[in-house]
């Protein structure tokens, strides 16, 4: 039986023969003479070993410790792991895989990530833009009017940059309404902030769910480019076809092998615990500023802010030293900031700073 992956697949893509490597082909021996690389590793710097050989061609180890990490606490999950560089990479390889250029489209619900309509606009994918409601959850009944006229739906959740949740119950309907449609691609890069939320476990009964994830933002570890995509056999047997030969470097699969291990998780954890206590009391001292109009709830690590003055808030900030990002640009965020969270001292400062502006309005 046809998935529904095959269906939406480009002919290009069908026929396309993945990249044979030399890690992909293999073979066993003592004299490793296939790739074209130094026998020998040149020392650089500090450098403590040799960097000499490529790496795996999928670092089927990491992609194995974050899919143990990403099933904890439930059964195993019916779908396939891959370690990319970044959650961008799985974005843009989930259009590049799944849209042909110029005639395939993409949906988005903005006010939402903006790398969703950027990857589509590297290949002339169009995009479908489906505005979330006044309380940033789906507008249901206009996303399955335009289902038919587009490959992947993107949704992000906990959603950047309103922060909040998207309702589960509506992320079922929309799988059901797009069973025979569209894949369904979930965002959480923020799901640490808010574990109990994640829909990977609806993944046993729709095939046709991919989930996005990252070491980026819980993790802390933003600097390494590492994230993941978890999809069924039949979504991920062509995402292979496209990925880059060597998508992870060994320096960095080390890191991301420490951060899965139990110690890194559970020093992640830690860490998200004292992050969130510092980002609720910020949101429970800024909603008491007359300047504020509104913190919106948030599951992230981020607190999305609409002021009330004259004067722009990003602006103000930034003559303080103190860098934000203004969120006005989005026509239901106009008067918004989005406010990283850091230290105690960090959003005390921030807090400080806007106590000034009030009392000098």
């Amino acid at each position: 039986m046809e998935s529904l992956a095959q269906k939406l697949v480009p002919e290009a893509v069908e026929k396309l023969i993945p990249y044979q490597s030399a890690r992909r082909i293999g073979g066993n021996g003592h004299l490793w003479l296939n790739a074209n690389e130094l026998e020998s590793s040149c020392q650089y710097g500090e450098q403590k070993e040799g960097y000499h050989r490529y790496p795996d061609f999928l670092p089927q180890d990491i992609a194995s410790a974050y899919l143990a990490f990403s099933q904890q606490g439930s059964e195993p999950l019916a779908c396939e792991a891959v370690a990319v560089r970044g959650a961008d990479e799985a974005i843009d390889l989930l259009i590049r895989t799944f849209c042909q250029p110029g005639v395939d489209k993409i949906m988005v619900c903005p006010p939402t990530y903006a790398m969703y309509e950027f990857c589509a606009d590297s290949i002339a994918a169009e995009t479908v833009k489906v505005p979330l409601n006044q309380d940033f959850q789906l507008d249901m009944a206009a996303i399955k009017s335009q289902l038919s006229e587009v490959n992947l739906v993107f949704l992000c959740s906990p959603n950047n940059p309103t922060g909040n949740i998207i309702e589960r119950a509506d992320i079922v309907d929309l799988l059901e309404a797009a069973k025979d449609q569209a894949l369904v691609v979930v965002d959480e890069a923020y799901i640490e902030f808010a574990p109990q939320s994640t829909v990977v476990d609806l993944m046993r009964e729709y095939p046709h769910l991919v989930v996005i994830r990252t070491l980026s933002k819980a993790f802390g570890l933003a600097a390494i480019r590492c994230g993941f995509l978890l999809a069924d056999t039949s979504v991920m047997s062509y995402v292979m076809r496209l990925i880059a030969p060597y998508p992870i470097a060994d320096p960095i699969a080390e890191i991301a092998l420490n951060a899965l291990a139990p110690a890194g998780i559970d020093k992640m954890q830690t860490q998200v615990g004292q992050l969130v206590a510092t980002r609720d009391w910020f949101a429970n001292e800024l909603a008491s500023l007359s300047i504020v109009d509104h913190v919106m709830p948030t599951a992230t690590n981020f607190v999305l802010v609409k002021f009330n003055t004259a004067e722009c808030m990003y602006q103000y900030l930034c003559s303080k030293g103190i860098v934000t990002r203004n969120q006005s640009h989005e026509p239901a965020l106009a008067d918004c900031v989005r406010i990283s969270i850091g230290s105690r001292e960090s959003m005390q400062e921030t807090l400080q700073a806007l106590k000034d502006y009030q009392l000098s309005a």
